[in-house]
């Protein structure tokens, strides 16, 4: 189990629940309704407040490059518990994901469709949260491939990229720091995520770094093609799988924590 770096003392709890349609249909007009306005209108500004940054949502997606996105984290605070959840979205995985359960206690993994991801949206509305990610890949995603129109776009005009925000952070308390261009990982860019983790100093274990998740789903992916069951595969699928989603989760958990730092820097109240 990783270390929570912050106010939050333990792991999100794994209690199962109701996951019906249904449920998430109402809660995401019951967000709406109580906005008493139009929930697609873009939110987005350049200044976030500390109560914002502890109270957003802060996503990221896992795959590979050439397919779309394999599972999605999704972390955010309630009170002093810090939740996490792992939207698994590739069919070919779900044996996988229900194995890692959130609703049997075992993960933090649910089965998911693409419509299902408006749960996201209907947890924003209903706490007044702003959406984090780390680029535009996610909002870009999202925006295209929920079948919901109406929830493409709120994706579209909700889902913030929190690379300017750390840029200026990093321009005014680290300017003597140069981000070099890597070209093993230059579809990253030089804003790479884990060179900020740096500064802040947020450890992340070798094992669920950056670097490995493509090719880790990948393994997954086909031993589940050939084995039918999560139960059948090796041992070291099964080590794949679990590295996969702990490195998913320091991402999620690190987004916050350095947008919580750079926002407390640079005394945006």
């Amino acid at each position: 189990m990783p270390e929570i770096h912050g106010a939050a003392a333990t792991r999100p709890p794994r209690s199962g629940g109701s996951r019906s349609p249904t449920t998430r249909v109402e809660r995401r007009t019951a967000g709406a309704e109580s906005s008493g306005s139009d929930s697609t209108v873009r939110r987005r500004s350049s200044h976030v407040s500390l109560a914002e940054a502890e109270n957003a949502i802060y996503i990221d997606f896992e795959g590979t490059a050439v397919d779309p996105p394999s599972f999605i984290g999704v972390a955010w605070s309630e009170g002093n518990a810090l939740r996490f959840v792992q939207h698994v979205l590739e069919p070919q995985l779900w044996p996988a994901a229900e194995a890692k359960s959130l609703v049997n206690g075992c993960g933090s993994c649910i089965v998911s469709t693409w419509e299902e991801l408006a749960e996201i949206r209907a947890i924003a509305e209903e706490g007044n949260r702003r959406v984090f990610a780390w680029s535009n890949h996610e909002r870009d995603v999202l925006a295209k491939l929920i079948p919901d129109s109406g929830d493409g776009a709120w994706f579209t005009n909700n889902v913030e990229n929190a690379i300017p925000l750390a840029k200026e952070w990093k321009r005014r308390h680290f300017p003597t720091v140069a981000f070099p261009r890597d070209n093993s990982k230059r579809m990253y860019g030089r804003n790479q995520l884990s060179r900020y983790f740096t500064l802040i100093g947020y450890s992340v274990p070798t094992a669920f770094g950056s670097g490995n998740s493509a090719q880790r789903i990948r393994y997954v992916r086909e031993m589940l093609q050939r084995k039918e069951s999560y139960g059948a595969i090796t041992s070291a699928a099964k080590a794949k799988w679990t590295k996969s989603l702990e490195h998913n989760w320091y991402d999620c958990d690190g987004l916050r924590q350095l947008v919580l730092r750079c926002v407390t820097d640079l005394g945006m109240t």
